[in-house]
């Protein structure tokens, strides 16, 4: 039986995928990524994706089936079998909303941030092919995430991050993130 379901919601470059790393190597858990399912869908198509192809069919599927659609098909894949369940990628209020209806108080929703310098030096030394390549797109990619202009059933992350639970800062070691996701969860279990 599930104790605990942690939604992961943050910004470009914030972390994200090392937060998930440390509540695994703490917890016994299974974890699902949102991206995960359009890419699916993608592939299903046969198209080849990038960031804006997976924020496009993400958005399109949000506008179609709800803005809930990529949390509602996340949970229905997921084993039942671990203490705690990390669903990553969290973008929309619509996919807050359904996890807090669905799994109550065992819903925990983290943000993670860091400093925008911080950020960008990390998304240059990830340098992951669908990353911005220069400062100013990384601006513009960033403006499209936090939602700037966009419409409600579309990138969300300033809204996702303002209903989370717990907001932490991630600008300092892999050790300092740990014992804060650590810190974070041991709270709440």
């Amino acid at each position: 039986m599930v104790k605990l379901v942690v939604g992961l919601t943050g910004t470009l470059g914030s972390g994200k995928e090392m937060a998930k790393l440390a509540i695994k190597k703490n917890f016994s858990c299974y974890y699902v990524t949102l991206s995960t399912i359009i890419r699916g869908e993608l592939e299903r198509k046969k198209q080849t994706f990038n960031r804006a192809k997976l924020q496009e069919l993400g958005d399109q599927m949000r506008k179609q089936y709800g803005p809930h659609i990529l949390a509602m098909l996340a949970v229905e894949y997921l084993p039942r079998n671990k203490d705690l369940i990390i669903i990553d990628g969290i973008r929309n209020p619509g996919e807050v909303e359904y996890l807090k209806k669905k799994f109550g108080g065992q819903f925990l929703l983290i943000a993670i941030d860091a400093p925008q310098n911080v950020r960008w030096e990390r998304v240059q030394k990830r340098g992951e092919k669908a990353d911005p390549k220069n400062f100013e797109e990384f601006v513009e990619v960033e403006k499209r995430d936090l939602g700037e202009a966009e419409p409600d059933y579309g990138q969300q992350v300033k809204a996702c991050m303002k209903l989370a639970d717990v907001t932490v800062i991630n600008d300092g070691s892999v050790e300092d993130l740990e014992k804060k996701m650590k810190e974070a969860i041991q709270a709440r279990v």
